[in-house]
């Protein structure tokens, strides 16, 4: 990746989108210290990542990777995961992350019981307790790597209401494959090979950026997404 600058303040929302392979998922990676720059820095606060302690680092994000994991319990401990967090806390993230209505349909609920890797669940479900888990630790910065690909677009728009009413402080990295998922980012960036090709608000894309342009009428059929 070259040339790649941007800031957000406190409770702005970025998205970023662009052909497989463009660097997206690597761009999450250098803000998480997975990968360390090679020119340059990544700044949190003023703070350059480098001098952080990976483990403060890390505390301060909830994140949703493409290729995330669930483990063989029930689905409380997966979405607690080791942090000892209040029932309360789990549940609340649950119901913001649109899971709420699955897990009430199990007999069992909350103590429904995952195989490994989560196969006992759909594609659509597996994403919302990986979202409940990112949600459930109140974090500062949301990093949302094409969480929300297996959503339904009548979910997926009720998941970003909920993230834009109750996680109003929460600065939202999303990565996406449908526009209709970041549309309404306070920023949109997109990449292709490494680089931004196109920086702005959705309208401002469509103007200015015929890639994003031909995406969006791609997806959409030219038609307005709620």
């Amino acid at each position: 990746m070259e040339n790649i600058d941007f800031s957000l303040k406190k409770g702005e929302t970025l998205g970023i989108i662009g052909a497989t392979g463009a660097g997206k998922t690597t761009l999450i990676r250098l803000l998480l210290r997975l990968y360390d720059t090679d020119r340059g820095s990544v700044r949190l606060d003023g703070v350059n990542v480098d001098s952080m302690a990976m483990e403060d680092l890390h505390r301060r994000f909830g994140v949703v990777f493409q290729k995330d994991f669930l483990y063989a319990d029930t689905l409380e401990e997966n979405i607690a995961f080791g942090r000892k967090l209040s029932r309360a806390s789990v549940y609340e993230a649950s119901e913001h992350a649109q899971a709420e209505s699955f897990i009430a349909s199990l007999t069992d609920g909350m103590n429904h019981r995952l195989t490994p890797k989560g196969t006992n669940l759909s594609g659509g479900q597996k994403q919302r307790v990986l979202l409940s888990r990112a949600l459930a630790g109140k974090p500062e910065i949301l990093i949302l790597d094409d969480s929300s690909s297996a959503l339904d677009y009548k979910t997926d728009a009720e998941l970003r209401k909920a993230l834009f009413e109750s996680y109003a402080e929460t600065t939202t990295v999303m990565i996406a494959q449908r526009v209709s998922s970041i549309q309404h980012a306070d920023a949109i960036m997109m990449l292709e090979e490494g680089k931004i090709i196109g920086y702005g608000t959705h309208e401002e894309l469509m103007k200015s950026c015929p890639k994003y342009h031909d995406m969006y009428k791609n997806q959409s059929g030219g038609d307005q997404i709620a």
